[in-house]
């Protein structure tokens, strides 16, 4: 398929409450679904909610890929016939969790998963990071993931984009502190830019009791232009049809991805 319309679901999560917060995302899948979406993506953490001080509480209460919020999730991709991003605490092994996005295709098949690799403050004594950047092959074009802070470093995006992603999504837990809310906004429409993709950056809304999140859930295009973005403090639906024909035709003229010289990055890399 030559396009696809993606919906990113921005929302407030309550901090601990796994049900209730399944309850919420399955009614806002469904919502999204009635409004055509093909892909749709959930924000960091969507089952958990996020708290900085709250990384113990956070790894307790990590799943594994066949415990209820991905059942769930599973369950409801196949049901609606859409693909699915959902974001979780993953438990990998006893006492061990990564911040892990969960890909799930229309038949309710995990197509991968993406565990996020610059783990930011203290989550770095909490967490195990990801250490793999994979793509993904769909219908809907090569879909590449990216978690929050992920999104600051240029590498991670460039890697992606070298494997062949046509759409970067990226699921947040992102803080409207100081500058942040203006690093997001600026950061993807950056990123998508310099690596000629669409960026899906869904982002939640609402606080915790260390912080407000920042919303601002946005769509930008492969030259760097704004389709669409939310608001910084209501639930929203964000939808845009996603062009891949403008991937391929704007990597025809800008050439940024084959004009590189990595011999020279070298000496950078340690």
């Amino acid at each position: 398929m030559n396009q696809f319309r993606l919906a990113l679901i921005q929302m407030d999560c309550k901090f601990g409450d796994v049900e209730e917060n399944l309850r919420r995302a399955e009614r806002k899948v469904r919502e999204a679904h009635q409004g055509g979406g093909q892909i749709i993506c959930l924000p960091e953490g969507f089952n958990t909610g996020y708290y900085c001080k709250g990384y113990e509480r956070m790894r307790r209460l990590a799943e594994p890929l066949d415990g209820q919020s991905i059942s769930r999730m599973r369950q409801l991709a196949k049901e609606l016939g859409v693909y699915l991003v959902a974001p979780i605490m993953r438990s990998v092994a006893t006492g061990i969790a990564e911040n892990t996005a969960v890909f799930i295709d229309d038949e309710g098949n995990i197509v991968g998963t993406y565990s996020k690799t610059h783990l930011v403050g203290e989550e770095q004594l909490y967490l195990r990071r990801g250490r793999e950047y994979p793509v993904f092959r769909t219908k809907y074009g090569v879909i590449g993931l990216l978690v929050c802070y992920d999104l600051c470093f240029p590498e991670t995006s460039r890697i992606l984009a070298l494997k062949g992603a046509d759409v970067i999504l990226c699921v947040a837990a992102w803080r409207g502190a100081s500058y942040y809310s203006r690093w997001l906004n600026q950061v993807a429409e950056v990123r998508a830019l310099d690596n000629t993709v669409y960026i899906g950056l869904v982002n939640r809304v609402g606080g915790a009791p260390d912080a407000l999140f920042c919303g601002n859930s946005q769509i930008i295009d492969p030259v760097g232009g704004v389709l669409g973005r939310c608001s910084a403090d209501q639930e929203e639906i964000l939808y845009q049809d996603i062009l891949l024909d403008q991937v391929h035709e704007e990597r025809m003229g800008n050439t940024v991805l084959i004009d590189r010289h990595p011999a020279d990055y070298e000496p950078l890399i340690h």
